[in-house]
Order: structure tokens, then C-alpha cells, then sequence
């Protein structure tokens, strides 16, 4: 019965809501943002279940030297990713001028396989976007963002450059919470079957 009345929710929020389903994601937007509304969209699969990692070793090296750079110069820079689909690629986000220089430095470093030293080069592709490390690191431990009783997880989603909820309803009133609060830098990703954990 449950089963069935969500798959009627979904039945009238596609009517409805005009879902976006974004090309090369496996997202579903299912209410877009609007000024006084936070994004909410579904997920079916994550994409980390259909990626390839054959040798993403050197890019998971640069991205932590990238991720260390971040942390040293917040304000300039956002966290950076390992883009997937097609050959691997790092991408390095930037907020200001300076955060370009940054970004775009090579990452270089060695490391151990298989009994023998291997050597990376890394140049990072530098992509402009609107929320630094800091932005992003003050809404995600932000009180607030963790006291919302709907919401059931967070992270950082570096790709999308926005903090992420995660909840398995549909409350209007959490979206405009959200986008007064956080002026969209807080999007929700819904998912129906995702419980609460309880500890026993």
C-alpha cells in the first residue's frame, strides 16, 4: 500500500511539477528553485554505482593535493572533483581572480603500485562557480541545517558546488526554509525509501 502511494506521488509530481530530467546526470529535478524554494530532485540510481575506477589513482592523489589547496585558500576556491564520463578529468573551482591562478596550477607528486614509483601530472580544468569552500563549509555546519528535523543527511555535493539534504519527504515548508536561510546554496535531494537510522 505504501509502495503504491508513493509511485502515486511521483505520478502526480510529474504532471504537476514538470520534472527536469538533467542530459549526462542521473538526476530527476522534481521542483526546480525558484526565489523562495529550494531545488528538490530524485535520484533513482547514484552514479557512483555505474563508474569505472581503472586507473583513477593518480586523479584521487592530485584531487587530495587540490583538496589541501581549497582548505588553504578558501575564500578563492571551491572543493574540487574527479569528473567522471569519458577520460578523467580534475576540476578545480574557482570564485575570484586570484582563485584562478590558484586553480590552474599543475598537481604533480609520486606514489608506490605494485612495487614501483609512479609519477603524476595533473593539470587541472579550472571551472568558474558561485560558492567558495567557506560559503559552502559555513551553511553545512550551520545549527540550523542540522536541527531540521526532516532532514536526514548532508554533505557537500562539489560538482553541483551546493550543500545537499537529504529527506524522504516532500515538505514545502523545509524548501522555503531553505532558500530564505541559504539563498540557494542548499538544494534537497528526496528520496521516499531512505529511513532514519536508530541505534539499537
Amino acid at each position: 500500500m505504501r509502495l503504491r502511494m508513493i509511485f502515486m506521488l511521483l505520478l502526480v509530481y510529474a504532471v504537476t511539477a514538470a520534472p527536469l530530467f538533467l542530459p549526462g546526470e542521473l538526476r530527476v529535478v522534481i521542483q526546480p528553485a525558484t526565489t523562495d524554494a529550494a531545488e528538490v530532485y530524485y535520484e533513482p540510481v547514484s552514479p557512483v554505482m555505474l563508474r569505472s575506477y581503472e586507473g583513477i589513482e593518480p586523479f584521487n592523489r592530485a584531487q587530495s593535493l587540490a583538496e589541501q589547496r581549497a582548505e588553504a585558500h578558501p575564500d578563492d576556491l571551491a572543493p574540487p572533483y574527479i569528473a567522471h564520463g569519458g577520460p578523467y578529468r580534475l576540476v578545480a573551482p574557482y570564485v575570484t581572480a586570484r582563485g584562478r591562478a590558484l586553480a590552474a596550477a599543475v598537481l604533480s607528486g609520486t606514489y608506490w603500485s605494485e612495487g614501483r614509483q609512479v609519477r603524476y601530472d595533473i593539470v587541472p580544468e579550472v571551472r568558474r562557480v558561485t560558492n567558495s569552500q567557506a560559503a559552502l563549509s559555513r551553511v553545512f555546519d550551520a545549527d540550523e541545517l542540522q536541527d531540521e528535523p526532516a532532514v536526514l543527511s548532508g554533505w557537500i555535493d562539489e560538482e553541483a558546488n551546493r550543500v545537499v539534504v537529504e529527506t524522504n519527504t516532500l515538505d514545502q515548508d523545509l524548501r522555503h526554509r531553505l532558500a530564505e536561510r541559504y539563498k540557494g546554496v542548499v538544494a534537497v535531494k528526496w528520496d521516499p525509501f531512505r529511513q532514519r537510522a536508530v541505534l539499537r
